[in-house]
């Protein structure tokens, strides 16, 4: 495995400290802990993983380290994160968590006109170079931000506030990663 694309370098662990600060829920002693939102689909979730999604996991006893594996394995690397320029992989990483991984890669390939099969190969790859990094953030930032929208009817009108907010920290941190060297 290259160094960049291993769990611990220090871009997977920005991005991963990034998803942790929005998907962690602590009691009032500062533990991480587990939550089973009614109008969350996914159910039992702690550290942002959710039973739904990973039906193996024992979410209850799920430890920050294995929440970090999975997120490396499952989103990191599936999405190519590592291997998109910096601030898009980020992005496209906290997208697949928050929203799925098929539709990060799918507004991922729509943003650069490419075709959107879900895949991301060397066509795909290529395309994201040939791009400004600022206008496809944006570009990416504005797409999630309108499905957040369109979505946040009924029972989820509640997380729409939080959503925007992420989004909003999402655009910051990605704005920020330009000014951090990586290793």
């Amino acid at each position: 495995m290259k160094p960049e694309a291993s769990i611990e370098s220090p871009r997977f662990r920005r991005a991963l400290d990034f998803v942790l600060k929005w998907e962690t829920t602590f009691d009032r002693k500062g533990r991480p802990v587990a939550e089973n939102d009614p109008d969350d689909p996914g159910g039992l979730t702690k550290f942002g993983i959710d039973q739904r999604s990973h039906p193996n996991v024992d979410i209850r006893s799920l430890t920050k380290e294995s929440a970090a594996a999975i997120y490396h394995r499952d989103y990191w690397l599936s999405v190519r994160a590592h291997e998109l320029p910096l601030s898009i992989g980020e992005i496209v990483f906290d997208i697949a968590v928050n929203n799925g991984k098929s539709r990060a890669i799918r507004w991922l390939q729509e943003a650069v006109g490419v075709v959107a099969d879900g895949f991301i190969g060397p066509k795909t790859l290529r395309a994201v170079f040939a791009h400004s990094g600022s206008e496809l953030a944006s570009t990416l930032l504005c797409c999630r931000e309108k499905f957040y929208r369109r979505i946040a009817r009924g029972r989820r009108a509640k997380y729409l506030k939080g959503w925007l907010n992420r989004n909003a920290s999402l655009r910051k941190f990605a704005m920020s990663l330009s000014l951090t060297p990586v290793h």
